[in-house]
């Protein structure tokens, strides 16, 4: 039973999270080690009255957290479309859900950069509320897609049978 439990730690499912901690924790560890440099804070602003040098860092270390998210997304759709593979949208259902999580943070990160350039305010709005929409449609067809399978996993159900006789 020991040897089981090191072998599934071991696997790559659990690469697959220690990958995402390890990005997600190094860049807290140098989110805060720039906020608390005297030099950020002092060096005055990015645009006048609106943005400072700190907050500008501060954004392009968030964007690389967002780039660690994405990543973690890609790799749970590998991971999840080779382990349940009788599932086939369920890998892409976690990545979207994965995504769309990241688009939120983005939309709350990356809403000071409305403020600095407010002539983008607009389409900074409306061009995450499409990325949502879309996102969101994504997993409302993979779910209707695979309605089938996924009732016949949760209930321990043999999976249907592909037809190609429409359904009555």
């Amino acid at each position: 039973m020991k040897m089981s439990l090191k072998s599934k730690l071991r696997g790559p499912f659990a690469r697959v999270i220690a990958n995402l901690v390890i990005g997600v924790v190094g860049l807290v560890i140098v989110r805060l080690i720039a906020q608390s440099l005297p030099m950020f804070r002092d060096a005055g602003w990015m645009v006048e009255d609106k943005m400072t040098v700190l907050g500008g860092t501060l954004v392009v270390i968030d964007a690389m957290l967002l780039s660690v998210l994405v990543r973690f997304a890609i790799e749970l759709r590998a991971y999840l479309v080779g382990r349940f593979a009788e599932i086939p949208g369920l890998g892409t259902m976690a990545a979207t859900l994965v995504l769309l999580v990241t688009a939120a943070i983005a939309y709350i990160d990356f809403k000071p950069l409305t403020t600095a350039w407010p002539a983008i305010a607009q389409l900074y709005v409306w061009s995450f509320f499409a990325l949502a929409a879309i996102l969101l449609i994504q997993i409302v067809v993979l779910l209707y897609r695979d309605r089938d399978s996924i009732s016949a996993q949760v209930l321990g159900q043999p999976m249907p049978a592909p037809s190609d006789q429409p359904s009555v």
